[in-house]
């Protein structure tokens, strides 16, 4: 008896704090699936991490370009989103969950191109039988 061969991990999403309500969770599991979905999950780590130090400061400049913003884009929790990026817990958090998604999504993709390589009956590797011109 051995190990099941393609065990699925299951997701290890960090746990709500407690301070932070289950309303503003959900918002963020929401924006980290967006940005997954998106495909912007290196650039929004990137952005995250090198702005941690000023995520005050970028919170208020969302808060002052807010109107434009606004004008542009349709988003009901966008002064929600400020209030929550003004908290260096959170961006860790959002910083987690981008991170979980983003190796979920992965693993996913990864599984649905070996499945289509096995419905086609190609091998692994073909690298060995590239056919030489000339």
């Amino acid at each position: 008896m051995g190990l099941p061969e393609n065990p699925v991990p299951e997701l290890r999403m960090p746990p709500r704090p407690e301070d932070i309500s289950e309303a503003d969770f959900s918002l963020l599991v929401s924006l980290a699936k967006k940005i997954v979905a998106r495909r912007l999950a290196v650039p929004a780590i990137f952005f995250l991490e090198s702005s941690k130090p000023l995520n005050y400061v970028g919170a208020q400049a969302m808060v002052f370009f807010g109107p434009l913003v606004r004008i542009l884009f349709e988003s009901p929790n966008y002064y929600r989103y400020t209030e929550l990026l003004e908290d260096r817990r959170t961006i860790e958090l959002l910083l987690l969950m981008v991170e979980e998604y983003e190796s979920e999504n992965a693993r996913q993709e990864k599984e649905a191109r070996t499945a289509r390589r096995q419905e086609r009956g190609e091998p692994r590797w073909k690298f060995w039988k590239r056919r030489r011109k000339g």
